[in-house]
């Protein structure tokens, strides 16, 4: 699970309509019923490349996500209701308590799968350490990646705490949902290497590069 930067708004109309509610309560989340859930979406995802923001798992085609489909204020591009459909992924919040009277937080705010979203995670109870668009995350700080079983794991050089809590975000989660077909990808990539090809990891970013790595330092 890689650092998220959700610095770049292209969806305007949606985060000044948010910020206005700082001093107001939110209105009820209504998921897609709501006017800015299309551009909310849109912009996390080019914000995640296209990426869920958990398991890395391919949601969105990037020519969906060139800044083009966007005015200066919104998402643009017509859709068709078959691209619809090819843009995978629901809007989680990261931290399920503030839904009820902060729902439309961008802060709050990522694309996930939704088997991670409805499946998984749900309305557990998460943790702020696994939180990847903090200041704070760094996944080569709390995670370890194993290519062998495709599945993360916190890092050994954490304290018991850390690594309870990181343990603990990492099922909530469900960075490893998908292990068997990350897996399978990454042997792909591994044998397109051995035989001198460039790979290009379109998916999987974090734990493509935590591979390499390690094959790098011998580990």
């Amino acid at each position: 699970m890689r650092k998220i930067d959700k610095s770049t708004i292209l969806s305007v109309k949606y985060k000044v309509w948010e910020e206005g509610l700082a001093l107001n309560k939110h209105p009820k989340y209504g998921s897609s019923k709501n006017r800015y859930y299309h551009d909310i979406k849109m912009n996390l995802l080019y914000c995640q490349k296209g990426l869920c923001a958990y398991t890395e798992q391919f949601l969105c085609d990037i020519k969906y996500l060139d800044r083009a489909n966007w005015d200066d204020k919104e998402y643009t591009k017509s859709l068709t209701q078959e691209e619809k459909h090819a843009i995978q992924g629901d809007l989680d919040h990261f931290d399920e308590s503030l839904k009820a009277n902060d729902g439309w937080l961008w802060d709050n705010f990522f694309v996930v799968s939704t088997h991670n979203n409805c499946r998984i995670k749900g309305s557990k109870l998460v943790k702020a350490i696994l939180k990847p668009d903090s200041p704070d995350y760094d996944p080569y700080k709390y995670l370890t990646f194993d290519s062998e079983e495709g599945i993360f794991g916190a890092n050994g050089a954490l304290d018991d705490a850390e690594k309870e809590d990181v343990e603990y975000m990492i099922n909530t989660l469900g960075l490893n949902c998908i292990s068997g077909e990350r897996k399978k990808q990454i042997r792909e990539w591994l044998d397109m290497q051995d035989m001198g090809m460039n790979v290009d990891a379109y998916r999987y970013v974090t734990a493509w590069d935590m591979t390499k790595d390690n094959l790098e330092y011998g580990e």
